[in-house]
């Protein structure tokens, strides 16, 4: 008679303890600046993401040339700026747009866009400093190229997920005038213009939460020790099933009440949210993983130290570039919005 097997737990030690606690207390204070701005969002959000977006250009530099040129940063910071807000410079350089939005920010946010002339112009200007520079090589301005316009993009959808909301809300596009009674800020019920990023960043970080404690206690197998040690296949798919039952139950359940996260996100298109519930966790591991492998390659544990017991702004993001990416990318096409390369 075969005996019950018996889930054995994992005893935490000392230092993982004391990481967990730093990682806890880091979690609270970024909590507390960023929600604010989630909840608020229009400017607050908008100066929020800029911010981060800055941060990260700079980790991204000094992580593939420590002592780098500091024009080299500038002129990155710069290019991914512009690459970030792109649609919202769009709709300054056009006047017609201007006139019927009268300067709304979530207006410029219809869609996702990509400007093909400030990427070739990024290109030439980021290996304009291996010819000039003799410290920066081209594997160098590769690095910073790539990395930094896919960090862009993703902060492009950081805006695009807590702005599109509202556009949908409303059922506008550029061909119509705004809404009537619509202020300057747009406050339409601020939780629920949030709650498609909310829903995106609630399963990506319970991806990682629940990975993190399912690997702590009862993680055995390795993953992928190559690129990440401690990462194991019991933590893996605790945190796939932690995200999909996370973000499933909190789109489900606006769903239910009628007020679904977006108009096609409801519960006549239950397989929209099934799909975007299960597509989550798996681009986040993967973004975890590209990120672990980036850091693996430059010899560094973190991009940087701004969050104690989390690192930097690129460790916090990464698993959510390529999740929210993924996301963005899924509404604009069910929505059936075109990404321009403009």
């Amino acid at each position: 008679m075969k005996k019950n097997k018996i889930i054995e737990v994992n005893e935490i030690s000392e230092s993982t303890k004391a990481s967990l606690r730093a990682r806890i207390i880091s979690a609270i204070v970024g909590l507390i600046i960023a929600v604010p701005c989630f909840v608020l969002g229009d400017w607050f959000f908008f100066a929020l993401i800029v911010i981060a977006a800055g941060i990260a250009t700079y980790e991204i530099v000094k992580c593939a040339k420590p002592k780098h040129s500091i024009w080299l940063t500038i002129v990155s910071m710069i290019l991914i700026l512009l690459l970030t807000c792109w649609p919202m410079l769009r709709q300054v350089f056009n006047s017609t747009i201007k006139e019927k939005t009268g300067w709304k920010l979530w207006t410029s946010f219809e869609t996702l866009y990509l400007s093909i002339l400030i990427l070739c112009i990024s290109f030439m200007t980021i290996f304009f400093f291996v010819v000039v520079d003799k410290g920066t090589s081209v594997s160098d301005a590769t690095f910073i190229f790539t990395i930094g316009v896919m960090t862009a993009f993703a902060f492009q959808c950081f805006l695009f997920l807590r702005y599109y909301p509202i556009v949908d809300h409303y059922n506008w596009s550029y061909e119509q005038d705004l809404p009537a009674g619509v202020g300057y800020f747009n406050f339409y019920e601020n939780f629920s213009s949030c709650s498609l990023l909310v829903f995106a960043v609630l399963g990506t970080f319970m991806t990682d939460i629940g990975a993190y404690f399912t690997g702590v206690f009862f993680g055995k197998h390795k993953m992928n020790e190559r690129i990440s040690p401690k990462k194991t296949w019991e933590g893996f798919w605790g945190g796939i099933v932690f995200s999909i039952l996370a973000s499933g139950a909190y789109a489900f359940i606006h769903a239910a009440v009628g007020a679904p996260i977006l108009s096609f996100l409801d519960l006549n298109h239950w397989y929209f949210i099934v799909i975007l519930s299960i597509g989550i966790p798996f681009f986040a591991t993967l973004g975890d993983f590209v990120f672990s492998s980036l850091k693996r390659h430059y010899g560094i544990k973190d991009f940087g130290n701004v969050m104690p017991g989390h690192g930097g702004i690129l460790d916090r993001v990464d698993s959510l570039v390529f999740a929210l990416i993924f996301v963005a990318v899924f509404v604009c096409m069910v929505s059936g919005k075109e990404i321009p390369l403009l």
